[in-house]
């Protein structure tokens, strides 16, 4: 089947569980996987925010040789920002965007990677919202599950870094009501985004800023999702002008386009008061709801993007001290948003393996913030 046809859902879509497959093929030109290992590009069933039935594509890779007697566990990958356009969706660029790949696989875990609702199958990517990223995780595992069969069991690590840190964390929050076939062993966020807000200024000003591109994609996405945020309300005519173009193209020309830009060029005054902002902002926000699983939150000091203090922010206020989830804060010191899922990888496989075999999961709640304690330290 080409490429492109492969991505068409079925008009109409026959009705089927979360997790069903659609339709399924090996992906020929896979590289650096072990030599019996299988990936495969899928189309499976997942839902949308209001219920309806969807096809949501991805990947899945299933080790070679013999399962374990309970069966290949899993992990499910959520991907950080690519865009909304459909040729942005990782499985489309085969298996070489899902980091740790080879490692999972060497330790006989089935990967499964979601492109999320919309990105290569019709319609809008819902960009950070949490419960459609968070259901098309849980429907990859799913997905990975009818795909593999008798030798996949139950038990799933949800892992996530930027976008997919909120996918993940959203995962974590709904499993327990969304998938309780799902025996989540961890979930694991990198710099996970925690509030739209931290993106861009409150007051627009003759500035530029980088990060503008990500909240007119969110707003964008935002207003056809919702359907109670007008953009007129929130972006300027000419900002309102350039959305058509984030159909189009990938995040890396999106944050081109208005990286250069003064943001009182971009937001209205006053668009993070608007009402229908607050109130989207605030359900997608990660943290709100408690996590049955032990979570691992991975945070470099030095995130360009997705600051240190608001991740702290997250881990204390929220997953701390609203729900007191069982939570290791695990700071990367010097890390930025590119490179800390490389640098915390030691640390990251040793929390997944030790979930995996049954171990009591660390909690760091309570205890002193180990960046401001060396700072501390250096003054005295």
């Amino acid at each position: 089947m080409p490429l492109e046809g492969f991505y068409t859902s079925p008009d109409p879509l026959t009705a089927a569980a979360p997790g069903s497959i659609v339709r399924s093929e090996p992906i020929p030109d896979a590289v650096g996987l072990p030599p019996q290992a299988i990936a495969y590009r899928v189309l499976y069933h997942s839902e949308s925010i209001t219920g309806a039935d969807i096809a949501v594509s991805g990947t899945v890779v299933i080790p070679g040789g013999p399962p374990p007697v309970a069966g290949y566990p899993i992990v499910t990958w959520a991907h950080g920002t690519t865009g909304l356009a459909d040729a942005c969706a990782p499985s489309k660029q085969g298996v070489g965007t899902v980091p740790y790949l080879s490692q999972f696989i060497d330790e006989g875990m089935i990967v499964a990677a979601t492109d999320y609702q919309g990105l290569g199958t019709p319609g809008i990517h819902p960009y950070l919202v949490g419960q459609s990223e968070g259901q098309a995780v849980l429907d990859a595992a799913r997905a990975a599950r009818n795909l593999a069969g008798s030798i996949a069991s139950d038990s799933v690590i949800i892992f996530g870094h930027s976008q997919g840190g909120q996918a993940a964390l959203f995962a974590g929050q709904i499993s327990h009501l969304y998938a309780p076939d799902l025996f989540v062993a961890g979930v694991v966020a990198v710099a996970p985004v925690s509030s739209l807000s931290g993106f861009a200024p409150a007051v627009p000003g003759r500035n530029p800023d980088t990060y503008s591109a990500y909240v007119v994609m969110a707003l964008y996405a935002w207003s056809i999702v919702y359907g109670d945020l007008r953009l007129s309300d929130v972006l300027t005519p000419w900002a309102i002008a350039t959305t058509p173009a984030i159909d189009q193209m990938c995040s890396d020309m999106v944050i081109d386009t208005y990286a250069d830009v003064s943001t009182n060029r971009i937001f209205r005054s006053g668009w993070k008061d608007n009402t229908a902002v607050q109130a989207r902002s605030i359900q997608n926000d990660p943290g709100l709801a408690p996590t049955v699983a032990p979570v691992l939150i991975v945070q470099g000091t030095a995130d360009e993007l997705i600051p240190y203090a608001t991740t702290t922010t997250l881990v204390d206020q929220r997953l701390c001290g609203a729900q007191h989830d069982t939570v290791e804060y695990d700071v990367v010191r010097g890390a930025g948003h590119g490179n800390v899922v490389g640098t915390a990888q030691p640390d990251v496989l040793q929390w997944i393996a030790a979930r995996l075999a049954g171990q009591t999961a660390p909690d760091t709640c309570g205890q002193p913030d180990p960046v401001l304690t060396d700072w501390l330290r250096w003054q005295t």
